[in-house]
């Protein structure tokens, strides 16, 4: 279950017209949905490497990740 609150925000319209046309969505809560979840899935793609993380158990694949994200921190 999608958890929704309502809210009132200021939304630039030329920024609306494009997420709408590149996201497919009709409506200002269909696309700010949509494109706050793509938002998400970015984020959690960000450091996928299909290389190194396409073959592995879970925990393999995980350790990998932070091993990464490590050497780019430091």
């Amino acid at each position: 279950m999608m958890l929704m609150s309502r809210t009132t925000v200021d939304v630039d319209l030329d920024a609306l017209e494009a997420a709408r046309f590149e996201l497919g969505t009709r409506g200002v809560s269909a696309t700010v949905n949509a494109a706050l979840r793509e938002v998400g899935r970015r984020r959690a793609l960000a450091g996928f490497d299909v290389v190194q993380d396409i073959d592995g158990t879970p925990a393999e694949v995980e350790i990998n990740r932070q091993d990464r994200h490590a050497e780019h921190q430091g």
